[in-house]
């Protein structure tokens, strides 16, 4: 790494700053700046917050307009504002934050001399590293979710929004696609132990289950007629 690399790899995420009370503009830039956080994780938390937001539209519209089941779209908007919106918000900047240590505490790491802190060091980002494979597990399992509610509001919610819950299931397939890519290069770091073992198996039907869900949006895609398509795509309003 060269040295101006370094410089800039070291700064740390300042303290006590709301990454997701940006404006959407500065958040970018924040993504794009060539630090290593906010990162991956961040990113994979952000995905599933815009695919809560897109579905509560549609559960909104729905109530709005008397459409399908108003008492099931008023339970579940209220899962999503009162539960998974905020969780999501912590974890984005938990993340954030946790991966900031860990970079940091590997960086002490290589630059120390004497081995018995060099290995405390090591210790420590382990543990810090676990905590951050925990934080992004509970990411992928929110977006598993948010799957399901994209999937509600694709089959029950009008036609003319479909766009909008279309993009729901497809942005929460993808936060937790993103998040299984960290998982498994996380658990690189980790040559045994149960905690790992047990990671790995989780890992593994996390996977099994998204891919399922994926199976399941794209048969939606193609049972959409042209017709549909044109409906899904044109104004709600």
């Amino acid at each position: 790494m060269l040295e101006d690399d370094m410089a800039s790899a070291v700064v740390p995420l300042p303290k006590n700053r709301a990454l997701i009370a940006l404006p959407t503009d500065e958040l970018l830039d924040e993504f794009g700046a060539g630090r290593h956080s906010p990162g991956s994780g961040s990113a994979a938390a952000l995905m599933a917050l815009l695919s809560a937001k897109l579905s509560a539209t549609v559960y909104k519209i729905s109530i709005r307009r008397d459409h399908g089941d108003a008492a099931q779209f008023a339970y579940l908007l209220k899962q999503l504002e009162d539960v998974l919106v905020p969780r999501l918000k912590t974890l984005f900047q938990e993340d954030a934050e946790k991966f900031d240590e860990v970079i940091l505490v590997r960086q002490a790491r290589d630059l120390e001399s004497d081995s018995a802190a060099k290995r405390r060091l090591r210790e420590r980002a382990l543990r810090l590293l676990r905590q951050a494979t925990d934080i992004i597990s509970e990411i992928v399992r929110i977006c598993s979710q948010l799957v399901d509610y994209g999937i509600i509001a694709f089959d029950s919610g009008p036609d003319r929004v479909r766009g909008d819950s279309g993009s729901a299931i497809s942005v929460a397939i993808a936060g937790a696609m993103s998040g299984l890519f960290i998982l498994k290069l996380n658990l690189e770091s980790f040559s045994e132990g149960q905690w790992a073992t047990d990671q790995r198996a989780t890992v593994d039907r996390l996977q099994d289950m998204i891919l399922n869900k994926q199976a399941e949006a794209l048969a939606r895609i193609a049972r959409l007629a042209p017709a549909d398509v044109r409906s899904a795509q044109s104004s709600f309003l």
